[in-house]
């Protein structure tokens, strides 16, 4: 049994492209977007290859649908184009990985096709040791019984206060990650301090205020999360450079950056926690816009993160279904 490919054109390009494969490889095929999707599932073909001649438009949504979908995003696409810079710009547009005139030469198509299988094992290898940071990131929430969920709804929230702001996808995919991983250093930071009741000592201040940087170092040797590592860095930076760790003062600090914070605080006051009573939706962004008076955050940020919030419906509503927390009112803290 040959290596299974999916093949996604009419009749004729499938049986082209079965004789110019030979018996190393077992065809899927298909003719629609729809039939490839069920494949892909059935079948999990280790490269596709997708006739986009002529502008097909089915060919273009086969190539959306396996780069759109989580599952099947790294699946390696040889597209099969007319020759011209226009058609080969639009293929990749489409997701191709990989481009070729049709029929292809057989040895390019089949070092094509080693090629892309490579450059996948090293994505897929790479997507392994990011998942474990992924995880470390998980171990390190369930470390504090009162912050689950914490990062899910953070990244939620800052995703979509990106949106609003205006951000890219891709800069707002990166805040749904920096959600997960904003806090990731703390696994180098005691229980005794994380969990507890009641203001920070000096001496435990110091120790706490390492997370951004354990964090980055956590996650710097990974290149694919290398684009994260000013939010997770930055996290508690403050616009008039009295933050930490790196003293970021007013357009030195990213917009990605303050986004997260912002996302990150809100929770942290909306949330129950040890060391203060949660708080309303409408009194947390109060909270937000005095912090801005002190020069520490952006106020058409907090805005954004208000109406987010809203959005998301993220955060209390009645101050009457708030319990009190553990802690006395004077050591209430507010990370």
């Amino acid at each position: 049994m040959g290596i299974s490919v999916l093949a996604a054109g009419d009749l004729a390009f499938r049986e082209a492209l079965a004789a110019a494969l030979g018996s190393d490889y077992a065809l899927i095929e298909t003719d629609s977007a729809t039939a490839a999707a069920d494949a892909l599932l059935a079948a999990r073909p280790a490269v596709a290859f997708v006739d986009l001649r002529g502008g097909s438009a089915a060919g273009s949504a086969v190539c959306r649908r396996i780069k759109g979908a989580a599952s099947t995003r790294l699946l390696p696409v040889i597209a099969f184009a007319e020759p011209g810079e226009d058609q080969t710009v639009a293929a990749l547009d489409d997701g191709a990985d990989h481009v070729l005139p049709f029929p292809p030469p057989r040895a390019e198509l089949h070092a094509r096709i080693r090629s892309a299988l490579r450059n996948r094992l090293a994505t897929e290898r790479l997507e392994d040791a990011s998942q474990v940071i992924f995880a470390l990131a998980n171990a390190v929430e369930a470390k504090d019984a009162y912050t689950e969920g914490h990062t899910e709804r953070v990244g939620a929230l800052a995703v979509e206060a990106g949106r609003l702001a205006g951000l890219d996808e891709e800069t707002c995919e990166a805040l749904r990650q920096g959600g997960v991983l904003h806090d990731i250093g703390k696994i180098g930071i005691p229980n005794e301090i994380i969990n507890k009741a009641g203001r920070l000592t000096d001496k435990e201040r110091i120790v706490m205020n390492k997370h951004p940087m354990i964090g980055e170092r956590i996650c710097e040797p990974l290149k694919s999360l290398r684009h994260l590592l000013p939010i997770i860095r930055w996290h508690h930076e403050k616009l008039d450079g009295t933050g930490y760790p790196d003293g970021l003062k007013g357009s030195l600090f990213p917009v990605p950056a303050q986004i997260l914070q912002l996302a990150d605080i809100y929770d942290a006051i909306t949330t129950d926690r040890p060391y203060h009573r949660a708080r309303t939706r409408v009194n947390a962004v109060e909270f937000l816009h005095g912090e801005a008076n002190k020069g520490w955050r952006d106020h058409q940020l907090v805005i954004l993160i208000g109406r987010a919030a809203e959005t998301l419906n993220l955060g209390r509503t009645r101050e009457e279904d708030i319990p009190p927390p553990p802690a006395p009112v004077s050591q209430w803290r507010t990370e």
